[in-house]
């Protein structure tokens, strides 16, 4: 199993419940319903399908909803000579006009009414990523000209940057507040903002969800430059990030964009929040069998930077090989993370938040302990999560089995890098969590007889706030050593 968690984008490539089974097998850990497209009743239908493969599926499995955020997009467009859309050419001019219209004849409305006032003479309008240019060359009342200096196919729904422009925009969009509460009912796992520019814009929705009793993690979307320029406030108001590179290589200057992929995905490790590298990663296998060499070696560097995650968008929602995609994107984790572990470790950016510090203490020594004795796995009782969060950024060399009695926490952790999440009811004391331990792995073939693990735990179980107890045990054998006292740490229950 590998180590690298794969988000897969759900579309109707993927609708058929045996196809879902068939991607979770293959090693897809988190499912993306993306509210930039189709309606709330499709995500439902979706999202039923998805739960009852995972149902069907030995390891949890999370959802994760998109909202659109404050991105401009086309209205619909007429195809036009079979083309799937609006053929524009360089040179051609086209319109774009207030009221909404189907789109034909070289004339577009976008879903944004204010859009005409606020893009001026001379800026450029960039769509679907920037494969189509245009400028602006005049203005009236209620429409634009724009001339074409980068032609394509114009098709519905696509969306527009305007990096030369100020959009006085909510971050939060009445239709994104129509997904929040859609999410708050349906328990979705995560919600991920688009187009975030300020802390501000993650405290807003975090207060929502909190003012719902809502549990949902908070990931914000990297995507523009005023979210690099302010990453430091972000970071702190969310739980985790995803680097957008589609629109953030049409932000800004695109030879910036592996630079700060990097930077953030440090960030992140200091941190100790979870980091999802996304866009274009396996862009070819929408319409090809395999990737290019670039493909994989941008899917390989996203691992060596040392991602949570890795995303498919339309290889899987789309494309015509979603299955062929998550096993080519598998087998490249696999490979890498195999290569990995022959090269000397190389220590992560230690955690630096305060309130993690000993956690992250506990999980050195134990990283220590796993190298030196040849362990063959490290099992830790994380009932919210946040423990196997921090062990996760130490980048064990072995799978990190994570227990924990709360369905939701599970979930979640099946966004961070190496763990794999398990439930478990809490057992009454740490002979009863040992013995059961010992059980389950034997029983799930995760391990067997002779094998030796290392046990995390609060030596204390009925004692809320510890991770104070590391204990070296072999599979099969009795529980008979006094587990080694580290520290106390940050969490409750037996964390």
């Amino acid at each position: 199993m590998i180590r690298t968690k794969i988000v897969a984008t759900m579309g109707p490539a993927v609708s058929d419940p045996g196809t879902l089974l068939s991607l979770f097998k293959a090693g897809v850990d988190i499912c993306r319903l993306n509210f930039s497209h189709g309606t709330l009743e499709e995500h439902d239908v979706m999202l039923k399908k998805i739960r009852a493969a995972a149902a069907a599926h030995d390891h949890p499995v999370a959802v994760l909803g998109d909202l659109c955020g404050p991105k401009i997009r086309l209205g619909k467009i007429a195809d036009e000579a079979g083309t799937g859309g609006m053929p524009v050419e360089v040179g051609d001019e086209l319109f774009i006009q207030r009221e909404p219209i189907l789109g034909q004849h070289k004339r577009v409305s976008t879903i944004l009414s204010s859009f005409v006032d606020d893009v001026q003479i001379g800026d450029r309008v960039l769509i679907e990523d920037g494969l189509l240019r245009f400028v602006c060359v005049e203005k009236s009342k209620d429409e634009l000209k724009l001339q074409t200096t980068a032609g394509g196919i114009l098709k519905s729904s696509k969306g527009i940057n305007l990096p030369s422009t100020k959009l006085n925009l909510s971050a939060i969009s009445d239709r994104d507040w129509e997904c929040v509460e859609w999410a708050i009912a349906q328990g979705l796992d995560f919600l991920a903002l688009s187009f975030v520019r300020k802390a501000d814009e993650l405290k807003l929705l975090r207060e929502h969800l909190k003012n719902h009793g809502c549990g949902c993690h908070l990931i914000a979307k990297i995507e523009k430059l005023e979210a690099v320029e302010n990453i430091d406030s972000i970071l702190d108001a969310c739980d985790g990030l995803m680097i957008a590179r589609g629109d953030l290589g049409v932000e800004m200057d695109l030879a910036q964009v592996p630079i700060i992929q990097k930077d953030l995905i440090r960030r992140c490790q200091v941190a100790g929040k979870p980091v999802i590298v996304a866009t274009q990663m396996l862009q070819s296998m929408i319409d090809q069998a395999s990737p290019t060499r670039a493909e994989v070696s941008d899917v390989a560097n996203a691992i060596f930077d040392g991602t949570d995650a890795i995303m498919l968008s339309g290889e899987t929602s789309v494309g015509k090989f979603p299955l062929g995609t998550v096993h080519t994107m598998a087998h490249i984790a696999d490979t890498t993370e195999k290569y990995l572990d022959t090269v000397p470790h190389v220590r992560d950016p230690i955690v630096k938040v305060r309130s993690l510090q000993l956690s992250q203490a506990v999980a050195k020594g134990v990283w220590q302990i796993v190298n030196d004795l040849k362990v063959k796995m490290v099992v830790i009782w994380s009932q919210n999560g946040t423990s196997a969060r921090i062990f996760s950024k130490q980048r064990f060399p072995v799978p990190i089995v994570a227990l924990s009695s709360d369905e939701r926490s599970l979930r979640q952790m099946a966004i961070n890098y190496g763990v794999q999440p398990h439930k478990m009811h809490a057992p009454k004391n740490m002979d009863a969590l040992i013995e059961t331990i010992d059980r389950t792995l034997r029983e799930t073939k995760r391990a067997e007889n002779g094998d030796r693990i290392v046990i995390v735990a609060g030596s204390t179980l009925d004692a809320a706030g510890t991770v104070n107890s590391v204990i070296i045990h072999t599979l099969g054998e009795g529980w008979t050593v006094t587990p080694t006292r580290i520290a106390a740490a940050d969490e409750g229950g037996y964390e």
